[in-house]
């Protein structure tokens, strides 16, 4: 999860954990779920759509279940309750650790019928986004050469970039990881208080220069394929598996960057962090939305969900919780490359119910539930509901989306056209005022070719996470 931090420490899970198994008197087969604090509509245990899981349940299958539901403190913690013997049937890992799990082997590939959209309640076949469903089909965890769509059905996703004020910042300075050593902006800009998300922009910065021209030779590419096609000298399907190609191609060059934890690299990353933590207001975690609310800091590395929560709370869009100065924040993702990141449902190989578990995920991943857990949680959904006007879904799901709130009001003179096809389905499009091209329409849904540049990391070897941690405490002990 990218984040809204637990609470619970793993004691507290494990406690609760027993307290509810000691109270499940009866014979009601238990669907024991994994996830992190406040990461779905209503809150943990309390919430509604738990009950109504277990009533859904019923009625589909004629058999009573009860949701034993638990969190973790992090990704961390919930491996080492798995790897201690904790047996869960479902569980929301982020990206990376879903990868380790898969690689190590307690992970078990979901089934060939959850894919199976000709099936009424398989909501996530149905519903999944078709950009989520290409890059889960596309990556593939690389040590047991397996598609991250083999264990992994997706729940959130998004990017990480930087909030800032631009009546302060320039646009041009967030544009690129630089910003961090920056002078403009000492004591006024954050880091995360974590290895992997500071350790990508050590790589990030030490790569910049390979990044931009594997960039530009990316778009060097694209042009002439573009230039090809429309001069009818390749057809239309040559031209989508050449522009397939190249973008897998690409993808892959940035990736190796940003996925090198050698030990040469990874002492020359250790310089650079070193030489910004003079320049930080500090590392955070949470904390950095309301310093940047407050105007303590004028750039905030963020994930991209918490990005939005910014941005709405600066702007006094949030019921309830005015503002006494509103200020327009932005959202920028610098030009040469950025994390694309997912948390996803995964069975674990002691998963004792494996039924109940994929339902579980449809019934989450049903459009009307998605916006639900999407409006609680504030993070972007990997739901996108279907194309297909006639589909009763589709004005729930996309008329009356979250989508709607960003288009331009009649009183907007500067409006753009604003191009989802990619993540809805084809002539997806809409007319937003401009400034949501930088705000928290961008935030939610980059455009197609922002996300071109954006790529996931991998976990990090025992080797590599050993290094790691003796950097992070040189950095942080600084």
């Amino acid at each position: 999860m990218k984040k809204i931090i637990a609470i619970a420490l793993a004691g507290v899970v494990v406690a609760s954990s027993a307290v509810a198994i000691a109270l499940n008197v009866d014979d009601t087969p238990v669907l024991k779920v994994a996830n992190w604090a406040e990461y779905i509509a209503g809150g943990d245990e309390d919430s509604e759509l738990l009950r109504e899981f277990e009533v859904w349940y019923k009625e589909q299958t004629g058999e009573a279940i009860r949701v034993e539901y638990c969190t973790a403190d992090d990704n961390e913690t919930l491996y080492n309750m798995i790897k201690m013997g904790d047996s869960f049937d479902l569980v929301c890992p982020s990206e990376y650790m879903i990868m380790k799990l898969a690689a190590e082997g307690y992970l078990q590939k979901l089934p060939d019928s959850f894919f199976d959209a000709s099936i009424e309640t398989n909501y996530y076949a149905k519903h999944v986004s078709p950009y989520i469903s290409r890059v889960f089909a596309e990556n593939e965890i690389e040590s047991i050469h397996e598609p991250w769509s083999a264990y992994a059905a997706g729940y959130m996703w998004g990017t990480t970039g930087f909030i800032y004020n631009p009546e302060i910042v320039k646009e041009e300075d967030v544009s690129t990881w630089n910003v961090f050593v920056n002078k403009s902006y000492a004591n006024k800009i954050t880091a995360k208080n974590n290895i992997r998300d500071t350790y990508f922009v050590g790589l990030a910065m030490y790569y910049e220069k390979e990044l931009l021209a594997a960039k530009s030779a990316y778009n060097e590419g694209l042009s002439e394929l573009e230039s090809q096609y429309t001069n009818s000298l390749i057809t239309e399907q040559e031209y989508e598996t050449q522009k397939d190609s190249l973008l897998q191609g690409y993808q892959k060059k940035i990736g190796k960057m940003m996925n090198d934890t050698s030990e040469k690299t990874m002492n020359d990353v250790k310089k650079i962090l070193q030489s910004i933590t003079g320049n930080l207001y500090g590392f955070e975690t949470d904390e950095g939305k309301n310093d940047m609310i407050a105007g303590k800091i004028s750039v905030n590395y963020q994930w991209s969900g918490d990005g939005v929560y910014i941005m709405d709370y600066a702007a006094g869009e949030i019921e309830d919780e005015p503002v006494s100065n509103p200020v327009d924040l932005h959202y920028s993702i610098p030009d040469s490359v950025s994390n694309l990141w997912f948390d996803g449902w995964a069975i674990p190989k002691s998963s004792k119910n494996v039924k109940a578990a994929t339902m579980f995920i449809n019934f989450l991943s049903r459009p009307d539930n998605a916006v639900e857990n999407m409006d609680y949680i504030g993070y972007t959904s990997c739901i996108a509901g279907t194309s297909d006007e006639q589909d009763p879904y589709y004005d729930y799901v996309f008329d009356n989306y979250v989508l709607p709130k960003y288009t331009a009001k009649p009183t907007d003179t500067e409006t753009t056209v604003y191009d989802v096809s990619y993540y809805f389905g084809k002539d997806h499009y809409l007319t937003v005022p401009v400034n949501q091209t930088k705000r928290q329409l961008f935030a939610q849904y980059p455009d197609e070719l922002t996300l071109t540049r954006c790529v996931a990391m991998q976990y990090f070897t025992r080797d590599a996470n050993t290094r790691a941690n003796m950097m992070w405490s040189d950095i942080t002990f600084l």
